[in-house]
């Protein structure tokens, strides 16, 4: 997983309890929206109304952190857990269902988590702290999903282990827990359930990871319990100024929000939506149609690139140049990406291909900075990969695609939403 440059907080929250609220304008605080849905707004660390948001909501300064520090291209919640409570800056993730955080007394292995990220949380100084216990059905559960016929500490401490495993080699296992979970806002759910770290081999300085899988004890399951509708959405902006969101409940389906089917990927807790064509400046890849049945697109908010399979890839590539090379770019030397050399006059990004990928009956059109970024040798390169350069016959739909699209997830009709420009 990687870090936009860019740091975004995220203020979390639920309504188990709420307590009289610090900040001074709903506008920059986690409040209940008109849709009846927990909104949660996301800035950039250079929007220029953060520091007065800062200051207003009485947030430590500790909860905005500097994205060099953290891990490239991904995108960052600031959570509380504990009595009283710890600041962890943590990765959102809707790939996977269990949240957890790096603990102290990791048993095997921890990986250095940067002082922005928030202490490392130990369980003995909180005074809410519980261990969940072998025989409860989450605990169940979790071993049911992650392939684990048995994971329990059988003596007086009757805890239950979790293992969890990413993509490439990373993993976090320890023992799941329960614990208040607080945000800066005074909201809080008791008995929240996450991990807590004691090995983790883990890639970047963040305290950890919130999970949105569909699994019942994800995070966004455990706060959908507070609303009347089980769905969430986001908008991570691409631009400094612009304030992204997350939200959890109800949304209004207005005319501009493209729609298409929400699909199971078997027994794992990934979204899919199956792509059925794709286009570059409005012109059809030369492929064969079938292709397209054969493998459905996860949508992964912490993955960068869009993975495509190989053949997708290649037509792409070869159009993309095609169109590049009218306009004056020439192709770079890097084997693993497609690149295109600068002038070094100014990039028109207008004048950049589109790209269009089509879900059911919606056509999702990137613009250019949904296709293209700058490297550091200031080429122009394409955010598309084969398949076989991450998980061969898997296809994966990143965050760089979607970034200032609204991106909606509605588990209880089974949809799956995007319109563009909405942040």
């Amino acid at each position: 997983m990687e870090v936009f440059l860019a740091v975004m907080v995220i203020v979390l929250s639920s309504t188990v309890r709420s307590v009289s609220s610090t900040s001074s304008s709903p506008t920059y605080g986690t409040y209940l929206n008109n849709d009846g849905a927990f909104q949660f707004p996301v800035f950039h660390t250079n929007h220029p109304l953060l520091p007065s948001w800062v200051q207003s909501a009485s947030i430590q300064d500790t909860t905005v952190t500097r994205g060099n520090n953290l891990q490239e291209n991904a995108y960052f919640v600031a959570i509380s857990l504990g009595t009283p409570a710890v600041l962890n800056v943590v990765t959102i993730d809707t790939c996977s269902s269990l949240s957890w955080v790096q603990c102290q007394h990791c048993d095997t292995r921890c990986y250095w988590q940067s002082r922005t990220a928030g202490p490392i949380f130990n369980p003995l100084k909180s005074s809410t702290y519980q261990n969940v216990n072998c025989s409860t059905e989450v605990c169940h559960a979790m071993h049911k999903a992650s392939g684990i016929f048995s994971g329990c500490v059988n003596d007086k401490l009757d805890a239950c282990l979790y293992r969890t495993r990413y993509a490439p080699g990373k993993y976090s296992v320890g023992y799941l827990v329960k614990d208040k979970l607080t945000i800066p806002n005074n909201y809080t759910i008791d008995d929240f359930i996450f991990g807590c770290g004691a090995g983790n081999l883990h890639s970047g300085s963040n305290a950890g990871i919130i999970g949105f899988g569909k699994e019942s004890y994800s995070f966004f399951n455990q706060v959908a319990k507070q609303t009347n509708y089980r769905a969430f959405s986001y908008c991570f902006p691409s631009v400094h100024e612009n304030e992204g969101f997350l939200s959890i409940g109800p949304y209004v389906r207005d005319e501009k929000l493209m729609l298409t089917r929400l699909i199971s990927y078997g027994p794992i807790p990934f979204y899919a939506i199956q792509q059925l064509d794709m286009m570059v400046n409005g012109i059809r890849l030369e492929v064969d149609p079938r292709i397209y049945s054969t493998a459905m697109t996860i949508v992964d908010t912490s993955t960068t690139d869009t993975y495509i399979l190989s053949p997708l890839f290649h037509a792409l590539a070869k159009e993309v140049t095609t169109a590049m090379l009218a306009k004056g770019y020439a192709r770079g030397s890097l084997k693993d990406k497609i690149c295109f050399v600068t002038t070094g006059e100014p990039i028109v990004w207008n004048d950049l291909p589109t790209v269009a990928m089509k879900f059911g009956m919606s056509t999702l059109v990137l613009r250019m900075g949904n296709v293209f970024y700058v490297n550091s040798d200031d080429d122009i390169c394409l955010t598309f990969q084969p398949d076989d350069a991450g998980v061969k016959g898997v296809q994966v739909l990143g965050n760089r695609a979607m970034r200032s699209f609204k991106v909606v997830y509605d588990i209880e009709d089974r949809i799956f939403g995007f319109e563009a420009g909405a942040c």
